[in-house]
């Protein structure tokens, strides 16, 4: 949910228009090269027919490669949310260094493993990328020098340049597959991910005959059937044995029905069968009416208890006070901060067992259903809160006294009250009846009662003599168990079935709180902290640490790599303008393996290779197609160790780095930590802001580092040309930074806005998955799912703002790459028409450098923003990896004497 669909989104937001757009700018060049150059532009297309098939095989590794570590990362994100989940358990039994090293394990061996074969792929399909557009240059002029020279003239800076500004145009097509093809497959694999998991098998609801109930209608009886399991046999996964086998049970409008039996009998199943959370294998499940459900777990939302409670109906003060005061939580919100306003941490954090039970009773009890389906609800409370509930809320004289309800219990003391009594054994009803015919016949009902009942005596002794810090009863509530009198509000003297409890209403969505509610809670009563986002620029020491976990060396032997891949691509430049200039002055053609000598267009003399003008010797076609083959060659193998660099040395070190200092940090944080955070906001940090770092710091860091020197390299080469051109530089450099400083702001915010508003979406995703049946149970599928697409909806406003910046950083960089050709232009033909100053090689390869200095540019601020953008999940990670820590695992000093 979190890299899957963040990748899918990325791609189709940046890369996805490259997959049309690329293929007709390689066409449009190629037809434009044609008509330049003529046939000898076929030799260009063999070379990139040629890379194909390399290319190919290339991506489908990397593709194999990807769906791998997908299938790592999910490893390490099973583990870790088992880690967080249990982090209780892992503290009291110190277990935090076998949990850091099993996750480790996964993390390096297997995750990181996986990166570094990917990044050796990375540099060989870097390196082919990289050369092909250059070496459709050198095949194209070498087979025209070579083979041609005549049909479009010699290969003068007329012609080299018109044809270099073609071949640029290929270049970026060509070159940009590093990052499309690569995400590309990256979006496919994480797709077909997506895929699997939405068509992955589903609960079958047909399976449940479903119907609605009209308990107010004149037709209806108290015999009226409201759930029907006849010969029902059911198992958990298609693959398993059943789980219960031929299991019939019946309850009606206003029974009681306990379902008994011991540990792994089938009560839990049969409970989920009625639901629908099992697969039906025979036989037939019928409810009739609303379904109330009480796991035995109980389920507790991340949100105020009287949230909980309320699940999603109106509030109704009166008979909530009814439900508070039956279920026995009064003295717990006397005792909580903000009363029932408090905000219950995630899984409950803030209460104790009995209390999370209780609240789960009290959210059935109120959403007044038709049927009341209870797994074992008195065994989390002592034996006189529960003797408290059942004479309350579930026995014969309870607030649910006209309700069907079905209650699995090993609580023999209350099978007395109960209408009909069903015990499983090995998955099997074996026995079924009343208590009074249990007791007769001495059938498998009487032996299991007989069996407990001695120790449900110690037990209830045992619980009478010891304080409960839950509830404590006073004088009149004790006089219950003699039947005597009952708490006001409570009591037998309660108002018509109609009118105790009626309908639940379901409460507007996102309804806000009155005033004297919202006073009630206020902040007091808040558990969970906020997630709150940095302001303003990214500070130096973020990245100073990521200079570091990558390695100081690594990194400047990274920026010398890139920096020689920058010259020799210049000089490769450099000396076709040269090759070029040198034919302007040959009329000559003396053949590829002769020498000629340049002809100053001065000398009057009729024979070149008599004039006293001569100036510089011109060598052979293979002299100068031997030097630009040999930079050519130099600088792709140079930007392929700069890749292998990044991938292999640079971005493993680092990633290894960040996530032991965070996973460690976080494991070694206090309880505190963890009862205030929710834990997808801490797996956000581990799944989708540590796959950033990962993935697409490093390509971005590369991107940025690399556009900024073919800036740099552009604007050297223009002011060598026109030096005029540099005065006209200042204000548009100016310009430039004005616009990167304001977008640069707003991106930064935005980024952060996107990250903090994602970590909700996985929270709540989370909590909806732990208390999947419980809300199938209430039927509250579409409240739940509306408030994700809240969620999402909140986090696409920043998403969707992010896009429409970078629309319009766009827009403005694209004029100012158009002022500086035209500027460019303008002033090289001025100096050369007018002033006598500049050469033609050198205008002509400024203009190309000029034409291609608007996409440079524009990367170049996407580049820089899209690291900034990253170093804010980098700083997030770096947040938590800088945590207030426990004391230290070993004190040395104190360590005990050696025995």
């Amino acid at each position: 949910m979190s890299v899957d669909s963040q990748r899918v989104a990325d791609f189709t937001a940046n890369f996805s228009h490259h997959l049309w757009s690329s293929p007709l700018q390689i066409v449009l060049a190629l037809f434009l090269l044609y008509r330049t150059l003529g046939w000898t532009v076929y030799a260009g297309v063999l070379a990139m027919l040629i890379s194909i098939p390399t290319s190919a095989r290339l991506s489908r590794s990397m593709r194999a490669l990807n769906k791998l570590l997908m299938g790592y990362r999910d490893q390490r994100m099973k583990i870790m949310d088992e880690v967080l989940s249990g982090i209780k358990i892992i503290k009291l039994y110190a277990w935090e260094s076998s949990f850091i090293r099993r996750i480790n394990e996964v993390r390096v061996k297997l995750e990181l493993g996986t990166i570094r074969h990917y990044g050796l792929i990375q540099a060989v399909f870097s390196f082919v990328t990289t050369l092909v557009p250059f070496v459709v240059s050198f095949s194209t002029f070498g087979l025209y020098s070579l083979a041609d020279n005549v049909s479009h003239g010699p290969l003068t800076p007329q012609l080299v340049f018109v044809a270099l500004t073609l071949f640029n145009m290929l270049r970026f097509p060509l070159s940009f597959g590093p990052m499309v093809i690569p995400a590309l497959l990256e979006s496919m694999v994480s797709s077909r991910r997506i895929f699997d998991f939405l068509t992955a098998g589903e609960i079958d609801f047909a399976a449940i005959e479903r119907e609605p109930y009209n308990r107010d209608a004149s037709s209806t009886t108290p015999d009226d059937v409201l759930v029907s399991v006849e010969n029902g046999t059911f198992k958990w996964l298609s693959a398993d044995e059943p789980t219960l086998h031929n299991v019939s049970i019946q309850c009606k409008r206003d029974e009681l029905v306990a379902v008994i039996g011991r540990v792994g009998a089938g009560k839990s199943s049969l409970v989920s069968a009625i639901l629908g959370d099992m697969i039906k294998c025979d036989g037939s499940v019928r409810v009739r009416g609303s379904i109330a459900y009480v796991p035995q777990q109980a389920w507790i939302m991340n949100a105020t208890l009287r949230d909980n409670i309320l699940f999603g109906s109106r509030f109704d003060q009166e008979f909530y006070d009814r439900v508070v005061d039956a279920c026995a939580l009064r003295p717990d919100l006397d005792m909580l901060p903000g009363g029932d306003m408090t905000e219950i941490g995630e899984k409950g954090i803030n209460l104790s067992g009995g209390q999370k039970a209780r609240v789960s009773l009290a959210r059935a009890v109120y959403a007044r259903a038709d049927i009341y389906i209870l797994d074992d609800p008195l065994a989390a409370v002592d034996a006189h809160v529960g003797k408290h509930i059942f004479t309350h809320v579930l026995g014969p004289q309870g607030m649910l006294k006209t309700r069907a309800r079905i209650l699995v219990t090993n609580a023999v003391q209350y099978l007395s009250n109960v209408a009909h009594i069903v015990m499983l054994r090995d998955g099997a009803v074996v026995d079924q009846g009343s208590f009074a015919q249990a007791m007769a016949q001495q059938n498998s009902i009487f032996e299991f009662i007989h069996k407990y009942i001695d120790e449900a005596q110690s037990s209830q002794t045992t619980s009478n003599t010891a304080s409960d810090s839950e509830y404590v009863e006073d004088e009149t509530t004790q006089n219950e168990q003699d039947g005597m009198v009952l708490p006001k509000g409570v009591g037998v003297r309660r108002k018509s079935t109609k009118q105790a409890l009626g309908r639940a209403s379901v409460g507007i969505l996102h309804a806000k709180r009155d005033a004297s509610e919202a006073a009630v809670g206020g902040d007091q009563g808040r558990t969970i902290t906020t997630e709150v986002s940095r302001q303003g620029h990214v500070e130096w020491s973020t990245y100073y640490t990521y200079v570091k976990a990558c390695g100081v060396r690594n990194a400047l032997i990274f920026t010398i790599a890139l920096l020689l891949a920058s010259v020799s691509n210049v000089g490769a430049n450099m000396w076709l303008k040269h090759w070029a200039s040198s034919n302007a002055g040959t009329d000559l053609n003396l053949g590829p393996f002769m020498w000629s000598k340049h002809w100053s267009p001065s000398d009057t003399d009729t024979d070149p290779s008599s004039s006293l003008f001569y100036s510089t010797a011109v060598h052979s076609v293979f002299y100068y197609l031997f030097i630009y083959g040999g930079l050519g060659l130099l600088g792709a193998s140079i930007s392929s160790l700069q890749s292998l660099l990044l991938w292999t040395r640079c971005s493993i070190r680092a990633s290894t780095k960040i996530h032991q200092n965070m996973l460690i940090s976080v494991l070694r944080s206090p309880m505190s930590f963890f009862d205030v955070t929710p834990l997808g906001r801490i797996l956000n940090r581990f799944s989708s802001d540590l796959q950033r770092c990962d993935e697409m710091l490093p390509r971005s860091v590369s991107s940025m580092v690399n556009t900024t020197v073919n800036v740099v390299s552009a604007v050297v080469v223009i002011g060598l040309s026109t030096p005029l051109m540099l005065v006209l530089m200042l204000p548009l450099i100016m310009v430039y930074h004005y616009l990167q400083q304001r977008y640069m702001r707003s991106s930064r915010e935005l980024r952060r806005l996107d990250s903090t508003t994602r970590s909700p979406i996985f929270a709540h995703f989370q909590e909806s998955i732990g208390g999947v049946s419980t809300i199938r149970a209430y039927n509250q599928q579409s409240r739940f799912v509306c408030e994700n697409e809240s969620h999402v909806g909140l986090n696409m406003r920043a998403y969707y703002t992010y896009l429409s910046l970078n629309r319009w950083l766009s827009l403005r960089l694209e004029t100012l790459g158009n002022t500086v050709m035209l500027g460019t232009t303008l002033l090289a033909i001025g100096s050369v028409q007018y002033f006598g100053y500049g050469d033609a090689g050198l205008v002509g390869l400024a203009v190309t450098y000029a034409l291609d200095f608007t996409g440079t540019i524009n990367w170049s601020v996407r580049s820089y923003t899209e690291v900034e953008n990253s170093m804010i999940q980098l700083e997030r990670v770096v947040e938590y990896a800088e945590l207030p820590s426990e004391a230290p695992e070993v004190i040395e000093d104190r360590r005990p004497a050696a025995s």
